[in-house]
């Protein structure tokens, strides 16, 4: 991962895996996804619009945190970070009454 010199036993190495890939498949999908209906309800554009910019946000945003996840040293902030972020993120969309 990005541990350079730094040896790892085995069952921390796999945790580490697993968390690395939880943060990034669906960890990414959610945060790609709740950021393209924030910035579908945050433009001034017509609906259309909105949701073109956010599917194209979302686009954006999933591979970032796909990336972010593997690149990282410290895995576990970056899990903190993403929870973090999906909670504020779902809240803002919630309140403005969106619902699944």
């Amino acid at each position: 991962m990005a541990l350079a010199g730094k040896a790892l036993s085995g069952h921390t190495r796999r945790y580490d895996t697993i968390l690395r890939f939880v943060v990034a498949l669906p960890g990414g999908y959610i945060i790609s996804a709740l950021g393209g209906v924030c910035l579908a309800f945050w433009l001034p554009l017509s609906r259309a619009d909105n949701a073109m910019a956010g599917i194209l946000l979302g686009l954006l945003l999933w591979p970032v945190v796909f990336i972010a996840s593997f690149g990282v040293a410290n895995i576990r902030r970056l899990a903190a970070v993403a929870g973090v972020l999906t909670v504020v993120l779902a809240a803002f969309v919630f309140s403005r009454g969106w619902y699944p």
